[in-house]
Formats: C-alpha cells, sequence, structure tokens
C-alpha cells in the first residue's frame, strides 16, 4: 500500500463510527475504534501515526504509520442508518402508518 493510499485508508477509518482492525507488517493486530491520527507527526510522536480505543487498554494506543500494512472495518459502524434523512424517512412512514389505523 502507497502512502497516499494509506492515508486515504486512515481518514476513512478515523470517520468511522466502529471498531477497525489494523494489520501491522510483522503479522500483528490490533482490533479498535480509531481516535485520533496525526498523518505529519506531534510532539510526542515526530513521525505519522494513529491512535486507537482497544478493549482492556486504559491508555490509548499510538501505530506508527510505517508499521500499518491494512487496516479493515470490521466492527459494525454504529451510527449506520442514523442519519437525519433516515430519521425523517422513518418518521414519515410511522405517520402515515399510525394515519390508516
Amino acid at each position: 500500500m502507497t502512502e497516499t493510499e494509506l492515508a486515504a485508508v486512515i481518514e476513512k477509518a478515523f470517520d468511522y463510527r466502529g471498531d477497525v482492525t489494523v494489520d501491522f507488517k510483522d503479522g500483528r493486530q490490533v482490533i479498535g475504534y480509531l481516535s485520533n491520527r496525526n498523518l505529519k507527526g506531534a510532539e510526542h510522536c515526530p513521525e505519522p501515526f494513529i491512535e486507537m480505543m482497544v478493549a482492556g487498554q486504559p491508555e490509548l494506543v499510538c501505530i506508527a504509520c510505517h508499521d500499518i500494512a491494512n487496516i479493515r472495518f470490521t466492527g459494525e459502524d454504529t451510527a449506520a442508518g442514523k442519519s437525519w434523512e433516515d430519521w425523517l424517512a422513518k418518521e414519515a412512514t410511522k405517520k402515515k402508518t399510525q394515519g390508516k389505523a
């Protein structure tokens, strides 16, 4: 995966509201919620990184982008179907159904 492709996947994973699986280049995996990313580095981590909330870990897990082979969207998107448009459509259907009763 190129740096550009990885950056695009990281942005999608950051916007995703479910857990992701990070596959490392060395074969390890981490499953959790991608809560932060910095593709330029920061004071506490000068290289590009992502931060994840991982079950059973009290602190955020920081992962250097150069260690990532892939990011997979493996958890359910907890906000799927919860957009404003979906809610309006459901309410309209509910009102139609109640009007027939």
